[in-house]
């Protein structure tokens, strides 16, 4: 069995409900039941420089991502994911630093969508992940086409995320996640990235008429799957 290094506390939130993820695929996909067979998992919650509104302090982010990877491999982690899509900028930092694998949240993602067959997605998450080719790129190469909302409502939207990251995600920040979706869906969207960690602590497929793709759980699925590759298989 893998022991799987994360790196999270980005914000602390969703690290917490990727633990619950993991430990429910665990359970649910592999048959866990003791207490011996759930795997080994290291945790570093890192409080890294906020990049969800820019990117004005990237080089002190990467050092610290660079050195927890680094930390984390020598503590007996097998292979690395990180919580955050955001950072995922900087994730060169990461897999050019240790010798162990890295498995992508982005890739991750993208792989899904590409095995949906979805033509078109809308893309919700920071400024910084709406507006750079963390996904657009692959998706772009993948062939599905991305929308992403208005520049207000991309403003609404961080402002939800940063809401979360303060512990005052309320009613009123899924109401504008439903009506943000919904205009993504006037614009031929056929399902839509959750594409920060924060947002499905916010809204789920069952607030919208839409598929959402929840990118922390797509990643807690794909750790399991790292973690009993060749050990045991998952349960029918």
């Amino acid at each position: 069995m893998k022991t799987l290094g994360v790196i999270g506390g980005m914000g602390p939130q969703a690290s917490i409900r990727f633990m619950e993820l993991v430990i429910g695929s665990c359970t649910k996909d592999f048959g866990v039941k003791e207490n011996d067979e759930f795997p080994r998992i290291l945790l570093s919650s890192l409080p890294a420089p906020d990049l969800i509104s820019d990117r004005n302090r990237e080089k002190q982010a990467g050092d610290m991502l660079e050195q927890e990877a680094i930390t984390l491999e020598k503590a007996g982690a097998d292979f690395l994911v990180m919580t955050c899509n955001t950072m995922h900028v900087l994730s060169p930092r990461i897999t050019d630093s240790t010798s162990i694998p890295f498995i992508s949240l982005i890739d991750t993602v993208v792989n899904q969508i590409k095995s949906d067959g979805a033509k078109k997605v809308g893309l919700l998450g920071s400024m910084t992940t709406m507006t750079s080719n963390l996904y657009l790129e692959p998706l772009r190469v993948a062939g599905v086409e991305v929308c992403t909302p208005g520049i207000d409502e991309k403003n609404e939207v961080v402002s939800c995320i940063m809401k979360v990251l303060a512990g005052d995600g309320s009613l009123e920040e899924r109401s504008i996640l439903k009506r943000v979706i919904e205009n993504l869906q006037n614009q031929g969207a056929q399902s839509v990235i959750l594409g920060c960690t924060e947002l499905p602590l916010l809204i789920s497929h069952s607030d919208v008429e839409i598929p959402v793709f929840d990118s922390l759980r797509l990643l807690a699925n794909a750790s399991c799957n790292e973690i009993f590759r060749g050990i045991m298989p998952p349960c029918v």
